[in-house]
């Protein structure tokens, strides 16, 4: 029998993999989840720790100037300044951030002269890795455990490169999943595997762009299980029981604001603000009623929406993801996913009318549920860090190139005709939505775990 480790290192892998019906597919294959996550002891399914993985400064003060080099080098070499808009600003609190900040200058210069000197630069990365005792500790755990092969659920997780080099270093074939449609042009490729798995053909070419030396038997093809509980009749429940369930109006049109975590939208707060004021608008003038469901980004747990749902408690329910929540804000990474949550998310969006957001993947999980999405475009407050103008300037928006897949609320003031035309579809936009959504994701979506373990399983045969 085959044993293939699962390298879990964050709760969204949780949740889009051992959630859905991914271990089904396994056939004959012994699967055992390596991770340091905490809560997954009621899972049916054996388990190994990673070691802890101890901050190793060199290391990430590489990685972070690798991924400036990389953004640095895209930007010249395809003669499009966006890839700079990628590059965030550091918040320096400590004197250890400050080293970092140091180092990663220092290992940034001439870095993205070439891209040459971005593999030299990558090439030292993974040399510091290995020095590491987190490294050795993965290399004995694998010589014990002797899978035959290791799965990557995400590349972009620093804590991640260490066992996948663990595994290399014994012969352990290892692949990589692709976490998510926007990753491979901000520079995040932090896992360097034998094979990738990625969502579509489109994000194929783009691995291939941007990393020219890895080639096409390394590539699989397998879409994403992000979607696949769209498809699974056993998480949904009828609207009546739903809107019961949750105190919400059967009768009433139901908006979704959800929300970003507070680097990609620190003004949400202040969109979410218009919506209840222009759906308070719209319900003052009686006839058709609205209201608002509220699903902030589970990453998130500040208070920063306080005021303004206190405030338009009449209109906004809060459907809160169902995740653990440290009370320290800084421990973001032990934020996990319970198994329930899933079937609220399915249901949020399968009862939802339209979605309103900041440039969120939720466009997409709309499209797939033939519900139509909107795109906040305008700035709330100014911000010299932030703008709004710059998020949509960002190049996996390319893949909307060609099609008219949402509709975009460019004001306040515009933000209750753009509304209305979305709920009706005025616009017939959700025909190039799910255009846009098959370009991005491979379908059917509900067929993704079984070509992924397609894949492992001819991986390990070969």
């Amino acid at each position: 029998m085959k044993k293939v480790f699962i390298l879990l290192p964050d709760g969204v892998g949780l949740r889009n993999f051992i959630y859905t019906d991914f271990l089904k597919h396994k056939s004959d294959s012994k699967t055992v989840i390596w991770t340091n996550l905490n809560g997954l002891d009621l899972i049916n399914i054996d388990i190994v720790k990673l070691p802890w993985y101890k901050n190793s400064v060199i290391a990430e003060a590489k990685r972070r100037a690798l991924t400036k080099a990389e953004l640095t080098y895209s930007a010249k070499n395809f003669s499009n300044k966006s890839f700079l808009d990628y590059i965030k600003p550091e918040k320096i609190t400590t004197i250890k951030g400050k080293i970092k900040s140091i180092l990663r200058d220092y290992y940034f210069k001439d870095a993205a002269l070439s891209i040459n000197n971005v593999k030299r630069l990558r090439k030292s990365f993974i040399q510091s890795v290995r020095k590491s005792e987190y490294f050795s500790k993965c290399v004995k755990t694998l010589e014990l455990e002797q899978p035959d092969m290791v799965f990557c659920v995400n590349q972009r997780n620093i804590e991640a490169v260490a066992p996948i080099l663990a595994a290399q270093e014994i012969g352990i074939p290892t692949a990589t999943f692709i976490f998510s449609w926007d990753n491979l042009p901000k520079g995040i490729l932090a896992v360097e595997a034998d094979f990738y798995f990625v969502w579509s053909e489109y994000m194929s070419l783009e691995l291939k762009r941007y990393y020219p030396w890895i080639i096409d038997e390394q590539i699989k093809i397998v879409g994403t299980p992000q979607f696949i509980p769209y498809n699974d009749v056993s998480l949904l429940e009828s609207k009546e029981n739903f809107f019961d369930r949750y105190g919400l109006n059967i009768n009433a049109k139901t908006v979704c604001f959800s929300g970003d975590d507070k680097t990609t939208s620190p003004n949400d707060q202040e969109y979410l603000r218009d919506l209840a004021e222009t759906v308070s608008e719209l319900n003052n003038e009686g006839g058709q009623q609205y209201q608002i469901v509220f699903r902030r980004c589970p990453v998130d747990i500040s208070d920063r929406y306080k005021v303004v749902l206190q405030e338009y408690k009449d209109c906004i329910h809060v459907l809160d993801p169902m995740w653990s929540s440290p009370e320290d804000e800084t421990a973001w990474k032990q934020i996990v996913p319970l198994k329930e949550d899933s079937a609220l998310l399915s249901n949020t969006v399968k009862h939802s009318d339209v979605v309103i957001n900041v440039g969120s993947t939720m466009a997409l999980d709309f499209a797939m549920n033939e519900r139509t999405a909107c795109y906040i475009n305008y700035n709330v407050k100014s911000n010299k860090v932030w703008d709004i103008y710059k998020i949509y300037k960002y190049i996996h928006f390319k893949t909307m190139d060609g099609l008219d897949p949402v509709y975009w609320i460019d004001s306040k003031e515009e933000m209750k005709k753009v509304l209305l035309e979305a709920i009706s579809d005025k616009g017939n936009k959700i025909k190039d939505a799910q255009c846009w959504a098959k370009k991005i994701a491979l379908h059917p979506t509900a067929d993704a775990n079984k070509r992924i373990w397609n894949n492992i399983n001819m991986i390990m045969d070969k």
